[in-house]
């Protein structure tokens, strides 16, 4: 997921990365990187207004921390302190990052070349919002990444207070967990260990979800940009095992894992469209806000019994899923819309160009490419 002048939502976590970090540094002089963190930052307040200027700041010492923080990976898969699992997944993860870039022509650089262990933590929270009576989203608006509907925190209390002061004004909300984000190719993003906590399809698909928004970005247009890298990720992760592991009997699983990931997807994209215009009917109706407000409860009930008979807990499912872990409201659906809503468009697309990814991806970097 793409900055909103911190970070962003990908799925899913930096209790010990943020304003509260120093900064520290025992030279005058920052390196390249951090000193385009901090003008990032800077100007980012200067140009995003009075109102988020205090915001921006928070943001930018969180980010410069997790810049300091930060290690290589080639350093790190040579310390003997860290686990073989999970250097394993850091080697997944690079493998991951070398297909994109020769195979996907993702763009590359630094990014992803260091890492950065959150200690099982998330590595922010963002923090959605919405108007109760219509299907429209909060939005916040920066220079860099346009217009967006949720704010990134490096610190979860920081999260929980934007979010009291939304409700505050009335508005519906939502604070989720983030293992990962994109700062848009302006720093080298790092692999947090958030990233690769999950399975292999997963640390894959991630992977190539975050490269493609340092690839190319179309401002002002969340739901776009998150839907497009949710299907590169997807596609991407199907393709990676396919290349790397053929059709080895010992690959098939998470082969499969991958393939199982993409219907899941697809799945829930069906599921949410009825909700959606449900509610879409019920808020352009001549009903008055306090009836509108009655009957959405009706609509989110019946959704919510809908999706736990259709997507029962999986063997081994140790936490509820995540669209099940708070009562829904609009800013609930709209947050997991920006992920699905438009992924059979992209799905058509890509299979009028032959399934052929690349020249997909290509496509949109020639228009959108940063």
């Amino acid at each position: 997921m793409p900055p909103s002048g911190g970070p962003v939502h990908r799925r899913g976590r930096p209790a010990r990365f943020g304003a509260a970090a120093g900064l520290g540094y025992h030279r005058g002089v920052l390196p390249r990187s951090r000193r385009a963190a901090l003008w990032l930052a800077l100007g980012a307040a200067l140009q995003g207004g009075c109102s988020y200027a205090g915001y921006l700041a928070e943001q930018g010492r969180g980010q410069l921390h997790i810049l300091r923080a930060r290690r290589r990976v080639a350093d790190v898969l040579v310390d003997p302190a860290v686990p073989e699992a999970k250097k394993g997944r850091l080697r997944l993860a690079q493998r991951a990052r070398s297909f994109g870039v020769e195979v996907l022509g993702l763009r590359g650089g630094d990014a992803y070349t260091r890492y950065l262990d959150t200690g099982d933590q998330p590595i922010a929270w963002s923090v959605y919002a919405a108007y109760p009576d219509r299907l429209v989203p909060y939005l916040h608006r920066f220079p860099i990444a346009g217009a967006v509907p949720y704010l990134g925190f490096f610190e979860k209390a920081s999260a929980v207070r934007e979010q009291a002061r939304l409700q505050a004004q009335g508005l519906d909300t939502y604070l989720v967990p983030v293992a990962g984000y994109s700062t848009l190719g302006y720093t080298a993003d790092p692999i947090y260990s958030s990233m690769i906590s999950g399975s292999e399809a997963s640390i894959v698909e991630v992977v190539l979800h975050e490269m493609l928004h340092g690839t190319l970005y179309r401002k002002g247009h969340s739901e776009w940009n998150e839907s497009l890298a949710t299907l590169v990720g997807q596609q991407g992760a199907i393709a990676f095992f396919l290349t790397e592991l053929g059709s080895a009997r010992a690959a098939q699983e998470v082969i499969d894992e991958a393939l199982e990931r993409e219907r899941r997807a697809d799945q829930f994209a069906a599921f949410l469209r009825p909700v959606i215009a449900q509610l879409e009917a019920l808020y352009a109706g001549p009903l008055d806000r306090a009836e509108k407000l009655r009957q959405r409860q009706a609509i989110f009930d019946e959704a919510m019994a809908a999706y736990r008979a259709r997507f029962p807990p999986r063997p081994g499912d140790r936490k509820p899923r995540a669209f099940t872990r708070q009562p829904l409201n609009n800013a609930v659906i709209l947050a997991f819309t920006t992920y699905h809503r438009s992924l059979p468009q992209f799905r058509e697309e890509l299979a009028r160009d032959g399934g052929d990814l690349p020249r997909f991806i290509d496509r949109y970097r020639r228009r959108y490419g940063r």
